[in-house]
């Protein structure tokens, strides 16, 4: 990324991006962006980013066989999106390409036309044959207005039911969010403390070996797909110290893990296990509450829950934190 992006980025103001200084019928274009700290110094300008958009998971997804390709879009010079992109090549050439929770606008009063734009140039150049199929979960809440969005710029949806989760603000003092809490959230992290859990970061070879095995047997236990460790090992390798493993421990022993990445200000929860003894002393609550503090004190604003569950939406244990909801489109193709 050139010196003058980063100089458009620190002095753009709100209404730059709106599209009531430009003209969003103006073409976009398309800057690669290859450096990890520009691209989380882009992320830090996001409007809500997301943990399938950080450089490390790209970097991952590399590791197991997929191209990526991280652009920085922009209208009249000026920066207004990026997108990270996933593509299948076979022989050189793409035959599919995916954009999970992508574009990020980089203004959250983004005018309707401008956002169309920025779509339909992302459609323009990953979905049109004979370049591959472009199958893109939108980074746009759930409304009638973004779903119009998407028709103008030339999508059809695919799959109705899109991403679900909540956040928690990092930005008020740690007491405000643990008084945001249900009482029995509350009472549970009071219960797990009175027990003796203890939680801590960790950051060896076995530790880290240790959560991929628990993710591995919960997956299996419990018949779910999730990260496979090949991707948990990459994305550890390629995010350093923003990919934070916590354990709470119980009379000695490990009883709950939970891993933690930390990208454009927000904390998201990777992988989580609670075991049967960790559930007896609310081990799952306890380690929760620690993960918020230390990702706070990294620097986050913002910790999100880590999704719902398609079919039941919140789970109770995930409810009871009393985040701030939102539901994004569902997945859309382009060709």
């Amino acid at each position: 990324m050139s010196q003058s992006i980063h100089s458009h980025l620190s002095t753009i103001v709100p209404d730059q991006l709106t599209g009531t200084r430009s003209n969003p019928a103006d073409a976009l274009s398309f800057q690669a962006v290859t450096d990890p700290s520009q691209w989380e110094h882009l992320l830090e300008r996001a409007d809500r980013p997301h943990s399938v958009q950080a450089f490390g998971y790209g970097e991952a997804k590399a590791a197991t066989g997929w191209h990526v390709s991280r652009q920085l879009i922009t209208h009249g010079g000026r920066p207004v999106a990026m997108v990270q992109a996933l593509e299948k090549r076979i022989l050189g050439l793409r035959v599919v390409t995916r954009i999970n929770r992508g574009p990020m606008l980089l203004a959250p009063d983004a005018s309707a036309g401008l956002v169309t734009a920025v779509y339909r140039a992302v459609r323009n150049r990953w979905g049109r044959l004979p370049f591959g199929i472009l199958l893109l979960a939108p980074a746009l809440l759930e409304t009638p207005e973004n779903r119009e969005i998407m028709t103008r710029a030339g999508f059809r949806p695919r799959q109705s039911n899109g991403w679900g989760s909540a956040r928690l603000d990092l930005t008020q003092p740690v007491d405000a969010v643990f008084q945001g809490f249900e009482h029995s959230w509350r009472k549970a992290i009071r219960a797990a403390d009175k027990a003796g859990v203890t939680v801590r970061v960790v950051d060896s070879e076995a530790d880290h070996q240790w959560m991929i095995d628990r993710h591995l047997q919960n997956m299996a236990e419990k018949g779910f797909t999730g990260h496979d460790a090949e991707f948990l090992r990459g994305l550890r390798a390629s995010s350093g110290a923003s990919y934070v493993l916590l354990q709470a421990m119980h009379e000695g022993a490990p009883v709950a893990g939970l891993v933690m990445l930390k990208f454009g200000g927000v904390a998201d929860s990777i992988v989580a296990w609670f075991g049967d003894a960790g559930r007896k002393v609310k081990a799952g609550n306890a380690i929760t509450w620690a993960a918020i503090q230390e990702m706070q004190r990294r620097g986050c604003r913002s910790y999100d829950v880590g999704g719902i569950n398609s079919d039941k939406g919140f789970s109770s244990f995930k409810s009871g934190m009393n985040g701030t909801e939102y539901f994004l489109l569902g997945e859309y193709i382009g060709l």
